[in-house]
């Protein structure tokens, strides 16, 4: 059993719009067709501090990408890795890299822009279990965990978690299922509650 390193707890960045639980969304390097070019994109801002969105991303691991409105889902993968610039590159689908062949960056198009607007993009990591707590001293008297991009708080609610003062022990959702095969799909797994509330992330990789 090992931990997936996440090096920042995450801020919600809207009231309105749920994100995803581990990932961010393209803010810069809109793909307007398929294309067969590595392919740099700008990550939004949902760590809370210390480090950039990028940091949560591998170099070599692939990346589900799909739109506010559930459109262009596809799997990419993580060329490389820029924390400073908070960008990663998307690179061919394997190591065959001719433009125009079997192995394209991507099959679709995809979009930039602020949170709800921008194309979401998530480490494809399945997980053995995952952890979520909504930190102490949040202003939204609820946080709810989902299992869609469309979820609300009472449409595809999976759990919801009160808030706590500052100080007081916090409220956690905690998955656990420790079976062996990795059965969560944390591309899966929405948050949403009110902006500015911040929450952490503990996920168990077999």
């Amino acid at each position: 059993m090992a931990y997936r390193q996440i090096p920042s707890t995450f801020t919600l960045a809207s009231t309105s719009q749920p994100q995803p639980l581990l990932g961010s969304w393209i803010t810069a390097g809109a793909i307007t067709t398929p294309t067969g070019v590595p392919t740099v994109v700008t990550l939004g801002n949902a760590f809370t501090a210390g480090t950039n969105d990028a940091a949560m991303f591998v170099q070599g691991e692939p990346a589900l990408l799909v739109d506010p409105n559930g459109a262009n889902m596809e799997t990419v993968r993580i060329a490389s890795v820029n924390i400073a610039g908070n960008t990663v590159t998307l690179g061919n689908s394997s190591e065959h890299t001719a433009v125009g062949g079997p192995n394209p960056v991507t099959r679709k198009s995809h979009v930039a822009g602020v949170i709800g607007t921008g194309t979401w993009i998530m480490p494809k990591q399945m997980a053995n279990n995952f952890l979520v707590m909504y930190e102490d001293g949040g202003t939204g008297t609820f946080m709810y965990i989902g299992c869609s991009w469309k979820m609300t708080a009472t449409a595809y609610r999976v759990f919801k978690m009160g808030k706590t003062t500052t100080g007081t022990p916090p409220y956690y959702y905690n998955s656990a299922m420790f079976s062996p095969g990795n059965p969560f799909d944390l591309s899966e797994v929405f948050i949403f509650g009110t902006s500015g509330d911040i929450y952490s992330v503990s996920v168990a990789i077999d």
